[in-house]
């Protein structure tokens, strides 16, 4: 049994005005505060030579092996990226689709140098408009992708996360139409619309899943999160045959020290 932190986890510390906290420290931060030793990195909190346009700008030269460096000294491995901001892989416009497309490239070589085995990308097809375009033009993008990121060794992984996402069987179905081991799931326990049974979408995409996200926002008196039953979540996912590291992403809006540290333990009492 491995945990991996998420970076999001700790996302008002990065994003922090006054002494944001840098990428580079976050290998420490990790292993030091929370003794874990796998983390999940986010693109928004890389450097680039153009912040202000990072999907098209190239990452800092030398940071990654610096991050790298930084990740072993402490013993901690890089597992996965998410990288959002990039465009929309599902946009019925061939223009913007292929953009995106060549904006999410970087990211292979990116996960290569620090040793991650996946990233994330979103599916995109927010808003408006005919959804089966959109689900044939992300089939497309992801399939696109993960014959690239294949050919790494890199898994390229679409997670419950908005537009088309949000419905467990058209991540299914694109996972089905890729058909591609290099392609696959980023499962987030509760990243689905309000009015969804959580733990029957998580069925549904389970056997997909490289990756799963233990998002818990609330805790009780026992420990447990009202948002989900933590222990049936896990049941579903072994029964699946998930053998990959259990990522904690705490989203509550309490301290993030104590919310890490009662996602942690919350996981391990049900992964025991």
């Amino acid at each position: 049994m491995e945990l991996s932190l998420a970076g999001w986890s700790i996302v008002r510390r990065f994003k922090d005005e006054r002494a944001p906290l840098p990428l580079l420290d976050f290998p420490s931060v990790a292993r030091e505060e929370f003794g874990i030793r796998a983390i999940e990195l986010n693109s928004p909190f890389f450097e680039y030579v153009d912040p202000d346009n990072s999907a098209s700008s190239p990452i800092v030269d030398g940071y990654l092996r610096k991050l790298k460096q930084r990740a072993d000294d402490l013993d901690v491995r890089c597992l996965n990226i998410a990288v959002d901001g990039h465009g929309d892989l599902s946009s019925v416009d061939e223009a913007e689709r292929l953009a995106s497309v060549d904006n999410h490239r970087k990211w292979i070589d990116a996960c290569v140098a620090l040793g991650c085995n996946a990233f994330r990308a979103n599916s995109g097809g927010r808003g408006d408009g005919d959804e089966e375009a959109k689900i044939s033009q992300c089939v497309q993008s992801f399939g696109e992708l993960s014959e690239e990121s294949g050919k790494a060794g890199v898994r390229l992984m679409m997670e419950n996360h908005g537009g088309i996402s949000y419905d467990p069987d058209v991540v299914v179905r694109i996972m089905d139409e890729v058909g591609s081991d290099y392609c696959r799931v980023l499962a987030d326990f509760l990243n689905w619309p309000a009015e969804d049974d959580k733990l029957e979408n998580l069925k549904k995409v389970a056997p997909y899943s490289w990756a799963i996200h233990g998002k818990f926002l609330t805790f009780d008196a026992d420990g447990e999160c009202p948002e989900i039953d933590c222990g049936a979540a896990v049941q579903i996912l072994r029964d699946a045959g998930y053998d990959t590291p259990w990522g904690i992403e705490y989203e509550g809006k309490t301290d993030d020290h104590e919310g890490v540290l009662k996602s942690k333990a919350l996981l391990e009492k049900h992964l025991r």
